[in-house]
């Protein structure tokens, strides 16, 4: 079904509770199968975003983490680089998306952006430092967007940024791409704007930052007190350990946005990693845990998964050829 029906249908999708004390398991599907920048505009394909919910029902995920303005798919921009609207492209596969998930029962949160604005994977003018710039995305994105999709039962929260520390913090190489203070001063407005339009819970996801000069319980609170409702933070390593969620000392639910392998072992170690970081996260007070990524049932090479052949895939659920891997079914039954 399209979106001339969907609209019709907008205020009748099934509404689903969660428990707040209920451990989230997850998926991240951040984009279509090799379309970065795209996937809701010219590379929207229907049957991968129906297999998508149909996977993550089978799975048992609750949540499927979508990104929505990478590569400035999806904007309309000005010639001061100020954001002015969304195409009715994107704005007609967003709804189909949402669709689908209500049909699969299943809860979808939306990344807003990834790259830092002004560079040239974001090419629009920079909102953390003009405020004209911001006040437009405010006034014809945010609020519009709001006005669509703000109540949606099938939204569990927005996520501003994706890794945003990952170029606000100095920690990491070539950050401060952003000031620090410009990057919290945003979030802060952001977030209030999105509250004072929309009934959905608010985040914004970090890479987390641990090694012996800077402790898990100091290093990751960049965004406390700015009106998140949650702390969204990404690990990665082979082991599949984490600290307890209580070690970051944060004053809101932990969720492990993202986790992974970072070496390519094959099957079996993939398995193990979803195995140790879904227990840990379960053991160690995570409110939830969101595997990167789901990857594409019956699409030979896996992207975002990437690396096929098989031998040095990662980050799929799926192999090479788009057959379930054994960490699909491990992942089904925790």
């Amino acid at each position: 079904m399209r979106c001339s029906t969907l609209l019709s249908l907008a205020g009748v999708f099934a509404s689903t509770t969660y428990s707040v004390n209920a451990f989230v398991k997850g998926v991240n599907q951040p984009w279509g199968n090799g379309q970065y920048g795209h996937w809701f505009t010219t590379g929207y394909v229907e049957t991968d975003v129906a297999n998508t919910f149909a996977a993550a029902q089978d799975i048992g995920a609750a949540w499927v983490r979508v990104w929505m303005f990478e590569g400035s798919q999806g904007l309309t921009v000005d010639g001061n680089g100020y954001i002015t609207g969304m195409t009715t492209q994107f704005q007609d596969n967003f709804w189909n998306m949402l669709w689908y998930a209500n049909y699969y029962g299943i809860q979808v949160y939306p990344t807003f952006f990834n790259y830092p604005p002004g560079t040239s994977n974001f090419n629009v003018a920079n909102f953390f430092t003009n405020s004209a710039a911001q006040t437009s995305l405010v006034n014809n994105l945010i609020v519009p967007l709001c006005a669509q999709w703000g109540a949606h039962s099938n939204i569990i929260a927005w996520e501003l940024y994706n890794e945003l520390n990952g170029f606000a913090n100095p920690y990491f190489s070539g950050g401060n791409v952003v000031a620090m203070s410009a990057a919290q001063a945003w979030v802060k407005a952001t977030t209030a704007a999105l509250k004072q339009h929309s009934s959905k819970q608010v985040s914004v996801s970090q890479i987390m930052i641990s090694d012996s000069y800077h402790p898990v319980g100091t290093s990751n609170k960049d965004y406390v007190g700015l009106g998140l409702d949650f702390y969204n933070i990404h690990v990665y390593n082979d082991a599949g350990t984490l600290p307890a969620a209580s070690a970051f000392g944060l004053d809101k639910p932990v969720y492990l946005g993202e986790f992974g392998e970072v070496t390519a072992s094959g099957d079996q170690h993939q398995n193990d990693v979803v195995y140790n970081f879904i227990k840990a996260a379960q053991s160690g007070g995570w409110a939830g845990a969101l595997y990167w990524c789901l990857g594409f049932k019956g699409d030979y090479q896996q992207n975002p998964a990437t690396s096929c052949p098989d031998s040095s895939l990662m980050y799929s659920l799926f192999n090479c050829e788009g057959a379930e891997r054994q960490a699909y079914t491990t992942f089904k039954y925790l």
